[in-house]
């Protein structure tokens, strides 16, 4: 196997399962409430993020120099989502354990 083949069966799985992740954080922000569903919303925010940021880098826009700025800045947007969502997750938890 080639590596140019290597990498676009790679990302043609990282979009899979990041669309995947999409459909199902999906689903899980719209059957629960309050705290769990921001923290959820956070997360699907930043996995929308990173697919949108894998699709940039796959389809290059008018140059390569702005492809490169989008990416990156729908990387560091998907990693603030992530910190977020565990922010709130973790609050809940330490919530639920009576830590606060």
């Amino acid at each position: 196997m080639s590596s140019m083949t290597f990498e676009i069966a790679t990302r043609i799985l990282v979009l899979l399962f990041s669309a995947l992740a999409i459909i199902f954080a999906f689903g899980v922000v719209w059957r629960v409430e309050k705290k769990l569903d921001l923290a959820f919303k956070f997360f699907l925010g930043a996995i929308v993020a990173f697919f949108a940021g894998e699709l940039t880098e796959i389809f290059y826009f008018s140059s390569s120099t702005l492809s490169f700025y989008l990416a990156s800045a729908f990387k560091i947007l998907f990693a603030a989502l992530f910190l977020a969502g565990m922010l709130v997750t973790r609050d809940m938890i330490r919530k639920i354990d009576g830590e606060k």
